[in-house]
């Protein structure tokens, strides 16, 4: 084989440089595009996470501005719960001074009326004993002198049965009414109940038609009163200075007034008694 010439040795080697060269270009060229690549997706991760973070961060800090705001709603209820009770507490305390007040008042009450009563039902036996020389025998059957002589028991009783016996009719009370009916000396008739009165002046002439007019007045007095409770009472009297043509109508006129309130309120039994000629009681 021939050898070759020196400047043919040059020719070829820088041929295979520039060919090698060549080669590696377009090697570079994709090194570069993937590290590029690579930058760009890290940049892009890290801006997600960044972002993330972010978003993480505003919801922690958004929990957390939250969560102050119920602890400090749930402080303000407490701390108004804890006034509310203090109050509670406070209105309870001055309650019970005041129930503890009412009770000794109400002690210091009864006693005094228990040392009252012992004295208004303490009776003299000389003006009893001249009455019943002058008038005969006690009637116990007539409601005046009955009551008499059931304040003359009482008063020569202890305080605590005159107590019981107050109690028992104001027990009464509570399931009847007292009606009262008076004739006064002017002429005019009463009928008080409830708390509420009306009255009548009687214009007939006779004495049936004026004991007629009693029964129409005194029904229609009771049509304008509340219902009544179970049992109700009439205490017919009249004043010592009432003429016979007033008081005797109205006596003979009550039972046939209640003949009518018993038809008109069946479930309300009535009852009466005549007091006699005794001062105004309204």
């Amino acid at each position: 084989m021939a050898s070759a010439q020196p400047g043919e040795v040059r020719l070829s080697t820088s041929w295979l440089s520039r060919r090698l060269r060549f080669q590696l270009t377009p090697l570079m060229d994709l090194l570069l595009i993937i590290v590029f690549a690579q930058f760009l997706d890290v940049r892009e991760t890290s801006q997600r996470e960044s972002t993330s973070l972010q978003a993480q961060r505003e919801q922690l800090n958004f929990d957390i501005a939250r969560q102050r705001s119920e602890l400090a709603g749930i402080r303000d209820a407490m701390r108004s719960q804890q006034r509310e009770l203090e109050r509670q507490r406070d209105q309870a305390r001055a309650a019970r001074d005041q129930a503890v007040q009412r009770s000794d008042a109400k002690l210091a009450e009864m006693q005094g009326a228990m040392d009252l009563i012992g004295q208004w039902f303490t009776l003299d036996e000389n003006a009893i004993t001249r009455a019943d020389s002058a008038t005969g025998a006690t009637a116990l059957d007539d409601p005046i002198e009955a009551a008499v002589a059931q304040a003359q028991r009482l008063g020569q009783g202890s305080a605590d049965a005159v107590i019981r016996f107050l109690i028992g009719h104001a027990e009464l009370l509570k399931r009847a009414e007292i009606w009262t009916v008076h004739a006064d000396e002017n002429g005019n008739i009463a009928i008080e109940a409830d708390q509420r009165s009306e009255s009548f002046r009687l214009e007939a002439k006779t004495q049936a038609a004026r004991t007629d007019e009693v029964t129409d007045r005194l029904f229609a007095a009771y049509k304008q009163f509340p219902q009544p409770k179970g049992l109700v009472i009439l205490l017919v009297s009249f004043a010592p200075q009432s003429v016979a043509g007033v008081y005797q109508p109205l006596v003979d006129a009550i039972p046939k007034t209640l003949e009518r309130l018993r038809a008109d309120t069946p479930e309300t039994r009535f009852e009466y008694t005549v007091l006699g000629a005794t001062p105004d009681p309204m």
